[in-house]
């Protein structure tokens, strides 16, 4: 298993950004004047987006085939939506951790995993 080079994880992470602040925009469009509304739509535009590409054939979301990455269980097999669904709710645990600390842990854990991958059991790979 080779796992992606920290440029890798970086240019990863400000993809998704991109595509995140996309879908919340959308959502809270969607909402009209109902803030609230709008920001549940995003979020869970966002859930799917991840839980459902990273569970699919491709097994990345738009991130990975541009940078060569794919998600995988811990056998380098396809997730589930289910453990890809844990893997986003994951997300969210290390995007609060101080700094996003949960993030950076991908710079010195063995196989590049962050907090979510931990708690996932899940592995980014080079494809």
């Amino acid at each position: 298993m080779t796992y992606p080079t920290k440029l890798q994880r970086i240019a990863g992470w400000l993809i998704e950004l991109v595509v995140v602040s996309l879908l919340l925009a959308v959502g809270l469009l969607f909402g009209g004047e109902n803030l609230f509304v709008g920001f549940v739509i995003g979020l869970t535009a966002v859930w799917l987006y991840f839980a459902g590409l990273e569970s699919s054939p491709r097994q990345a979301t738009l991130s990975g085939p541009i940078l060569g990455v794919r998600v995988t269980d811990l056998e380098g097999e396809r997730l589930t939506f289910t453990r890809a669904t844990g893997r986003h709710f994951a997300m969210y645990l290390s995007a609060i951790t101080p700094f996003a600390i949960g993030y950076w842990m991908a710079f010195w854990t063995k196989r590049r995993q962050t907090l979510h991958d931990l708690l996932a059991r899940t592995l980014v790979l080079r494809k």
